[in-house]
């Protein structure tokens, strides 16, 4: 079993909110990512909200339709070219 940890900064947009509360986002390269409800809450997370987030690659059941998760997000301020227009 691989235990190694890799965590990244990924530029998120926020996509759409759950009816349970969680949130999923896309990164510039278009890789999904999922943020739980708990951080949605904390971070008054809305659709179209740009972050950057640390982001683990997801539990290896659901790697393949969602890569990432996100473990913490702060508020973008150099916006990546791909989500200006957004």
């Amino acid at each position: 079993m691989n235990t190694e940890v890799k965590k990244q900064v990924k530029q998120i947009l926020v996509e759409y909110l759950t009816d349970v509360g969680s949130a999923f986002a896309i990164t510039e390269e278009g890789e999904q990512v999922y943020l739980s409800k708990r951080l949605t809450k904390k971070m008054d997370v809305q659709p179209g909200d740009i972050f950057d987030a640390h982001v683990l690659l997801n539990y290896a059941d659901k790697r393949d339709m969602i890569k990432y998760r996100a473990m913490r997000v702060k508020v973008a301020t150099d916006i990546a070219p791909i989500f200006q227009d957004t």
